[in-house]
């Protein structure tokens, strides 16, 4: 079986900054949390690399990575990304140096049919039994979007050294032409506003990411271009500390927004009832 390692990296709470967020101290450590947490998304950036040593540049034209998460971590607090096995879709997680799992899933090429979390149980719940998402329903479209990549962002965290695991075609030349998303950046593209109107009408909470899949499908995504986002709700579930929502957007340029989509990302975001006015 071959294994494929980033080594012990230390990812950045780059959010540290957003009060009354899970990443923020104060808010995390009302919630029962060691500290702020670092988000989901950036541990994925781990990955571009390594899939890139495993599967060649195909990764990031049809490749996906695909993460439950089990267990947070705070700012600089080392971790090790690592695939194993062989084939299209091979095991993958983060564990720390104790060798607790901090998300397990799968990385692979292809059709992702059996993605870790193309492959979970969702098992949704009749949504009159939330609080927060009880105005939730399955099918139900996220809000659509026209952006860019956040391609500030992309080249502060090189800049600064503060990205997990940078590769060249992130900041340079690819072998597509200009310089490409991280799966950091492709999260942030697809995820950001698309569900703002969902949580505004669930009132105050705190959210964090539980589970997240970046699939390339048509890839890569790049800096340079603009794109329309439009997605769906997936699944909504109670969880005895959580309401769960699960949703999948899909990005497209937006000179062609009815054309094939060039990546989706799977979300799994947890609302935590300890959060809401509406469990006290």
């Amino acid at each position: 079986m071959t294994r494929l390692s980033t080594g012990m990296r230390h990812p950045r709470n780059l959010s540290a900054h957003s009060k009354g967020s899970i990443h923020d101290d104060d808010t995390a450590q009302d919630l029962g949390f060691r500290g702020g947490t670092v988000a989901g998304d950036i541990h994925l950036e781990q990955f571009g690399g390594i899939c890139v040593e495993t599967f060649g540049k195909q990764w990031f034209e049809n490749g996906f990575v695909s993460m439950y998460f089990q267990q947070v971590t705070t700012d600089h607090e080392p971790v090790d990304a690592f695939i194993d096995g062989d084939g299209e879709v091979r095991t993958a997680g983060i564990v720390t140096p104790e060798g607790a799992v901090v998300a397990e899933g799968n990385v692979g090429v292809g059709d992702n049919a059996l993605s870790a979390l193309n492959t979970r149980d969702r098992r949704g719940v009749d949504p009159s039994t939330l609080r927060m998402m009880k105005d939730v329903r399955v099918g139900q479209p996220t809000d659509t979007c026209v952006r860019y990549p956040n391609v500030a962002g992309q080249m502060q965290r090189i800049d600064t050294n503060s990205m997990t695991a940078p590769i060249d075609w992130y900041s340079q030349t690819s072998p597509w032409g200009g310089p490409i998303c991280s799966p950091l950046t492709a999260c942030q593209l697809l995820v950001a506003n698309a569900t703002d109107s969902i949580a505004a009408a669930c009132g105050p909470f705190v959210g964090m990411y539980g589970a997240i899949e970046v699939r390339h499908i048509n890839g890569p995504l790049f800096l340079d271009v603009e794109y329309v986002i439009s997605g769906e709700v997936l699944a909504v579930s109670d969880k005895p500390k959580t309401e769960v929502l699960w949703f999948r957007t899909q990005a497209r340029p937006s000179i062609d927004p009815e054309g094939p989509a060039i990546a989706e990302v799977t979300m799994m975001t947890r609302l935590l009832k300890g959060s809401s006015p509406l469990y006290k």
